[in-house]
């Protein structure tokens, strides 16, 4: 959603920390966000053992005002949660009770709900192919708004295997003119079809075995951990989602994009804030994980420490490894991608490399959500990881994505080179 200039300052300090000199000014990422049209955001940098940076800025919510907090605000993550996705699989991969490479019907074990593209059926759909958005499942992007809804009421329509047997089979156009494994397409519900065989597999729901095998073993509080709001003992510490309309016409992108999700705004007269209440869908594990900044930190730490106690070195090795060795190309028949600045992209386990503006490889996933927007990345050296959580949003219009892209990497980049040249020193 475009923003305008807000003549409110949003951003007050809530945490303090010794930063070099060389670093980028709290002033100055303050108006980089406020000129951005952020209304807050978390940021937390962090090696394998220590966090380096954690920093609050804004709100938490506009009205009633309340600024954002490290480690209370609970943020839903969007797309990072697929990240969770790839940590399950690895660790039944670790127990052998899955293998990448196996037809996944194997594991489903839905004789009436077989999963295989329409027009490739000797296919395989495999875990690896999953995870790295290689198995040509393209659910129409209009099915998954349509099937947001307000509140939990999405958990109380459908499971999550209803949802995907549903929305993912051979009857259904959900597919790509491409045999899987020859092309990469973000997939949303391929991604959740692997948290499905996780859920097969162990006989626990995704969320649960999310909390108590990669949340518990780091010590995270699974009661701050959630996907539903009714995970939550205290819904005001859930992170309120906000976008800006220039004019009516961005309203109206969202009341008749997604009438559903209620989007108000604070005043009849534009520019002004819109309001986006909180909601859910039923496929779940690609995008609606909630926690706050500084538990996901936690996670990311697992991450550079090479597995910790979750996952083995040789398992985050996997994760990071281009699948298909860079050669499978993204599926981009009207060279969308090509025009549009976006940094390449090579798919490892839900993890993914792109090479940025400054020229150096980072691995990292994003995430956006209607009200939120999000970045977590480590650079190649595998020794710095940054987080940015916001409940800023990134829709509409258009071009609204690759604004705020740009204004994040004018932020994050810099604290990568600080914090990279404080650790050689």
């Amino acid at each position: 959603m475009a923003y305008l200039y807000v003549c409110v300052f949003l951003f007050i300090l809530t945490v303090n920390k010794s930063v070099s000199s060389n670093c980028p000014s709290r002033q100055w990422i303050e108006e980089s966000l406020n000129n951005s049209y952020v209304p807050g955001a978390a940021i937390i940098v962090v090696n394998a053992t220590h966090i380096l940076y954690e920093e609050a800025f804004g709100y938490h919510s506009l009205l009633p005002p309340k600024w954002i907090d490290i480690e209370r605000s609970i943020f839903t993550l969007a797309s990072i949660s697929k990240t969770f996705i790839a940590t399950a699989v690895m660790q039944l991969v670790e127990q052998e009770l899955v293998d990448l490479d196996t037809d996944i019907n194997q594991y489903l074990l839905e004789p009436d709900h077989r999963i295989f593209h329409p027009n490739y059926p000797t296919y395989s759909i495999t875990l690896r192919k999953l995870l790295s958005h290689s198995s040509s499942i393209a659910v129409d992007e209009n099915i998954q708004l349509g099937l947001y809804r307000l509140g939990d009421a999405s958990f109380e329509e459908a499971t999550l295997a209803e949802i995907l047997f549903k929305n993912v089979n051979p009857y259904t156009s959900s597919w790509l003119p491409k045999p899987p494994g020859s092309v990469s397409f973000y997939s949303n519900y391929g991604s959740s079809l692997a948290a499905l065989v996780v859920e097969r597999m162990t006989n626990v729901s995704f969320d649960q075995y999310v909390k108590e095998k990669i949340m518990k073993p780091l010590q995270i509080d699974i009661t701050q951990v959630g996907v539903r709001l009714a995970d939550f003992t205290n819904r005001e510490d859930i992170v309120k989602h906000y976008a800006y309309a220039l004019n009516a016409s961005h309203l109206n992108a969202w009341t008749e994009g997604m009438p559903q999700l209620n989007v108000t705004p604070f005043s009849n007269n534009f520019p002004t804030w819109l309001n986006i209440p909180l909601f859910g869908f039923s496929a779940y594990p690609a995008g609606l994980f909630r926690m706050s900044a500084q538990s996901l930190s936690r996670f990311l730490q697992m991450f550079i420490n090479n597995g910790s106690t979750v996952l083995s070195s040789r398992s985050i090795a996997e994760m990071k490894l281009v699948v298909g060795n860079g050669l499978i190309p993204l599926y981009d028949p009207d060279n969308i991608l090509s025009t549009a600045d976006i940094p390449q992209t090579n798919f490892g386990l839900s993890w993914y490399w792109q090479t940025l503006s400054d020229r150096h490889r980072y691995i990292c996933h994003s995430g956006s959500v209607p009200g939120s927007r999000h970045w977590m990345l480590v650079n190649e050296q595998h020794s710095i990881g940054i987080i940015f959580l916001s409940n800023a949003d990134s829709n509409v219009p258009n071009d609204r994505s690759r604004q705020l892209h740009k204004s994040l990497e004018s932020i994050i980049l810099p604290l990568f080179r600080c914090f990279e040249s404080e650790m050689i020193k």
